[in-house]
This record gives structure tokens, C-alpha cells and sequence, in this order.
């Protein structure tokens, strides 16, 4: 097909790169943006924190897998994913957190229910202004 067009196979490579990068970086505008230990979360592109009780995973800051959970009409809790007991990366479940490595369990607020772990998530420092959640560890 290359050949129908005149281009080289070289041009034609260069040019399928060009186009999957425009589509990469079009992408990634909606994912959050981290610099110097800070997460910058545009809440606007996580539909499941609309409404309190509403969790999403966020991504990693510093390593660390991160999630928000909105708590009240203005107020937000970001966790470290990683559970204290042994470092395995908790998931949502009904309610709250579970370790797939032990089944450990957390409340919504990432505190410790049940389980082997000694305490509950780490909470991070997280701050709301403009629609854009600051997160630092």
C-alpha cells in the first residue's frame, strides 16, 4: 500500500509512529498529571467520584498505587493502594478494601476492619481547588 501512495516503507513506518504518538498524547489529557511528588487529579474525568461514596484508582504517585474516595459533598480521601501486612495492591470491594494476598479488610476510608495487616491504608495528603484534587504523599 505503501508502494500505491510513494512512500518508502521507512516513510510509511515514520508516519504510522507520528499518528499512534498524536493519539497517545490526545490520551493522555485526561490522565493525571504527576511532578515532584504531587498527583493532579482532574475530578471531571472520574464519573464515579460524582457522588460521596464514590471510588476510583487514580494512579501511582511516587510508585504507589493510588485511589480517592469522596466522603462528604467537598471533602475527598486519597489512599496508598498498598496493604501494610505484607504489600500487596488492595482492591475495591463492597464497601471498602480487600488484600487478594491475605484478606485483610478496610473500610471506605482505607481504616482496618479484619485481618492480618497491623493498621489500616495509609491516608495521603490530598487538597481540592478548581475541580483539580492535589494529592502528596
Amino acid at each position: 500500500m505503501s508502494e500505491e501512495l510513494g512512500l518508502t516503507r521507512r516513510q510509511a513506518l515514520a508516519a504510522a509512529a507520528a499518528i499512534c504518538g498524536v493519539g497517545a498524547l490526545a490520551a493522555a489529557g485526561a490522565a493525571p498529571a504527576q511532578a515532584a511528588g504531587r498527583l493532579k487529579v482532574r475530578l471531571s474525568a472520574y464519573p464515579s467520584l460524582k457522588k460521596v461514596g464514590g471510588v476510583a484508582n487514580v494512579g501511582a504517585l511516587s510508585g504507589r498505587q493510588v485511589a480517592v474516595v469522596r466522603t462528604g459533598k467537598k471533602t475527598y480521601v486519597a489512599l496508598d493502594r498498598t496493604c501494610p501486612h505484607a504489600g500487596a495492591i488492595v482492591s475495591a470491594s463492597s464497601g471498602g478494601w480487600s488484600c487478594p494476598a491475605h484478606g485483610s479488610r478496610f473500610d471506605l476510608d482505607g481504616d482496618r476492619v479484619s485481618g492480618p495487616t497491623p493498621s489500616g491504608l495509609r491516608k495521603l495528603r490530598a487538597r481540592v481547588k478548581r475541580g483539580v484534587l492535589t494529592i502528596t504523599g
